[in-house]
């Protein structure tokens, strides 16, 4: 059989592989059992920390005797204030307010109470919320809460033979800030009423009742975030990268470790509040109580507590996070949906919510992990934005001491080698931080640091030993460790990177498992290295790349693994590219578009196959194809290109610009490049920043990563440092020696 069609079959098939392992579905959720109807209680800025048997004796208890989760409460911008969490709740899409989000969220708390008389209730600002939630790429329609019961109520009676209608079928609210999330797409309510003494009416009218008990839990001025800094300007989306919200050197999110009296007082309040609900709960019922905002930026997760008939002490968790503990605001509307029987329609991001049964678990335990979560997260927040400046300029000097040690003279060859694979290391040691609970140390901050400090000494010592620093094996030793430390992660649970800079903290709302981008940049650039300077011999060579290609789509894009649907688009592309160049294939345009093309159809078909899968099931690919279908898929992307765009100008903008002025240089002073090994990688690594960039909303923080580990490790397996042919067998660039500087090296 001739090696060429011997490749392409081969490559088919484990593309074939691949697309299958994408498609293989993960564990259903448990069904949720229905109840007679459902109260969802609202308290803006409740956290883990107001919990207590003193203060909030009612919350401490409903702690232990049902299920609860750390929630993210994300919905337009870098914090959540109160208006917009209302209206995202009843959109169960992330919403904003019509009024200015200010850092302490005082224009967003003053709620106006709906207008009109009983049965005829409207909120005066709905059109003003309406429009204003346009301009946002979310596509939120606001409302789909209430639109959604009554639907069901309109199906059943168009159904042949008519079903009975219960007389429950809508949403009542209760307080000013409920009147938000019960109104329907044109602002009417069902039932509304000012204070709880209406709570038997209300659920004698409908089976959802949304209260909001008129408590923000916040801080007095002393011990509240700065008002002065200006957040939006810190980050706008999910995905930015360089993003500080914590604020900047003032440490204006720090909170002051005494207790404040305003905070416990406004905690009693409405623990008092979720009390009387409590105790005039019907026997069929459920009562799901919720920190549903912030109180004042920075954000943070907040508690969520779910009790009542059929439900079991425990934990939660949604197919939305695919973690378990962790759950999102626009779940709550989904889970109040599944409560009543109501279909969940498309306009509706959230997923119900699962329960796992803990019966051992009491309210003290769920409380420290409740607190322990959210320090977790706001701790990674704090780190995040000196991370990655300090990657950026690091990367910088990484990029300039690779030039030298492909174009400069011998004296310090050695040092510019070993600030190659040191840079090369920190993303590595990165991941390898959120192994050990270090949020949890006396100076967190502190520990952070020094872990990326002890990581990154430990992989450099180990890639410089007289038997590791031959030839391309330093390169293969990091790359080979990061995409070994990414895959034992995301097949033990994809814990460690939500724990450090190179995931994103679960307050975000972005990803709470699987692969992030970041993660995914430097998983992407380890394979390309592996791919490409492995030693491989004979038929290896052909189905060598295949197998470690085809083990990293399915990392990457599985859904019960890596779960990134703009990564496994981008992986496939490049991995492709690499393997025709190492191979000895010309890339002629007819190659470039077969790439793409079967980059695509994998991703159609994985897609498509995932869309197949329950909904309850089905991962980001799934609800793209969804998206495509219903046509809500133009805001999605919109929204990813906006992302992308503003990355543009962060941290991580200085060490692109360094590699492509380094890139240049070496290029005119080194080309061409000679060797097929060595062209593959410089194409890989090039593909996953280029089509990384463009499919993923974190824009520029992909070719940023990339770069921080592949440029210097490049530079290292290609420069004059390698060893020669015979000290590595199979090496193809373990000979390759710089060419003296000048005219005559182009």
């Amino acid at each position: 059989m001739p090696w060429g069609s011997a490749r392409v079959r081969l490559a088919a098939a484990g593309l074939a592989a691949a697309v299958a392992a994408l498609a293989v579905p993960g564990t259903a959720a448990a069904a949720e059992p229905e109840a007679e109807g459902i109260i969802i209680v609202g308290i803006p800025g409740l956290a883990w920390s107001d919990i207590d048997p003193e203060t909030t004796p009612h919350l401490w208890d409903m702690a232990g005797e049902g299920a609860s989760a750390a929630m993210s409460a994300r919905t337009i911008g870098s914090w959540t204030c109160p208006e917009a969490a209302w209206v995202s709740l009843g959109a169960g899409e992330r919403a904003g307010g019509a009024a200015p989000r200010d850092a302490q969220c005082e224009a967003q708390s003053q709620l106006a109470a709906p207008t009109g008389e009983d049965g005829a209730w409207t909120v005066p600002a709905w059109p003003d919320l309406v429009e204003a939630n346009s301009a946002f790429n979310y596509g939120a329609r606001l409302g789909s809460l209430a639109d959604a019961v009554a639907d069901m109520a309109a199906a059943r009676e168009a159904a042949e033979p008519p079903l009975e209608v219960e007389p429950g079928s809508c949403v009542a609210g209760i307080g000013d800030g409920a009147a938000l999330a019960a109104a329907d797409t044109a602002g009417r309510i069902a039932f509304w009423a000012p204070g709880l003494d209406a709570l038997g009416a209300a659920m004698d009218t409908c089976d959802i009742v949304i209260v909001d008990p008129g408590v923000v839990i916040g801080d007095t001025a002393d011990n509240a975030p700065d008002t002065a800094t200006d957040y939006d300007q810190l980050g706008e989306d999910d995905t930015e990268v360089g993003t500080d919200e914590t604020g900047g050197e003032d440490e204006p999110g720090e909170i002051a470790p005494e207790a404040d009296p305003v905070r416990a007082a406004a905690a009693g309040a409405a623990d008092d509040a979720v009390g009387d609900v409590d105790d005039r709960l019907p026997e069929g019922w459920r009562l799901m109580v919720a920190g549903i905002a912030d109180a004042s930026a920075p954000s943070a997760l907040h508690p969520v507590l779910y009790t009542g008939a059929g439900v079991e002490a425990g934990g939660l968790t949604s197919s939305t996070t695919g973690r378990d503990g962790y759950v999102q605001l626009v779940d709550l509307t989904a889970t109040a949906l599944a409560v009543v029987g109501a279909d969940l329609p498309s306009t509706v991001a959230g997923a119900p919510v699962t329960v796992l049964p803990d019966p051992d678990r009491t309210s003290g335990e769920a409380v420290a992990t409740g607190v322990d979560e959210t320090a977790a997260s706001s701790a990674v927040a704090e780190v995040s934005w000196p991370f990655y400046v300090t990657l950026s300029a690091i990367g910088c000097v990484m990029v300039a001491a690779a030039v030298w040690l492909l174009c400069g003279t011998d004296r310090f060859r050695g040092l510019a080698r070993t600030v190659c694979i040191a840079v090369a290391a920190v993303p590595v040691a990165g991941v390898a931080a959120g192994i050990p609970p270090w949020w949890r140390s006396e100076h967190p901050t502190l520990m952070f640091w020094g872990l990326i400090a002890a990581g990154t000494a430990a992989v450099t010592i180990a890639a410089s030993l007289p038997w590791t620093r031959r030839g391309a094996r330093p390169a293969l030793l990091v790359a080979g460790i990061a995409a070994g430390l990414i895959a034992v992660d995301q097949v033990s649970g994809a814990t460690w990177p939500l724990h450090t800079p190179m995931g994103y903290t679960a307050q975000a709302g972005a990803r709470f498992t699987g692969l992030g981008n970041y993660a995914f940049s430097v998983l992407a650039a380890a394979v390309i290295l592996l791919v490409a300077f492995t030693p491989w011999r004979g038929r290896a060579r052909i189905w060598g790349p295949v197998a470690i290609g085809v083990c990293a789509v399915v990392i990457v894009g599985a859904p019960m693994l890596g779960r990134d649907m703009g990564g496994t688009l981008t992986l496939v592309a490049a991995g492709i590219l690499t393997c025709l160049k190492l191979w000895g294939r010309r890339l002629s345009i007819a190659a470039l578009a077969a790439a793409g093309g079967i980059a695509f159809g994998v991703f159609a078909v994985a897609g498509f196959l995932d869309y197949l899968r329950p909904e309850e099931d089905q991962t980001h690919l799934g609800r793209f194809v969804a998206s495509v279908l219903d046509g809500s898929a133009a805001q999605i992307l919109i929204r990813k290109a906006d992302a992308a765009i503003g990355t543009i100008g962060n941290s991580l903008t200085w060490i692109s610009l360094a590699a492509l002025i380094g890139a240049f240089v070496i290029w005119r002073r080194r080309a061409p490049i000679g060797r097929d090994a060595v062209a593959a990688a410089v194409i890989g690594l090039t593909a996953v920043a280029v089509i990384g960039a463009l499919v993923n909303d974190s824009g520029i923080a992909i070719p940023g990563f990339t770069i921080a580990l592949g440029f210097g490790l490049l530079a290292v397996a290609v420069g004059p440092a390698a060893a020669p042919a015979a000290a590595v067998p199979g090496s193809e660039v373990a000979d390759a020696r710089p060419r003296t500087p000048g005219p005559a090296a182009n």
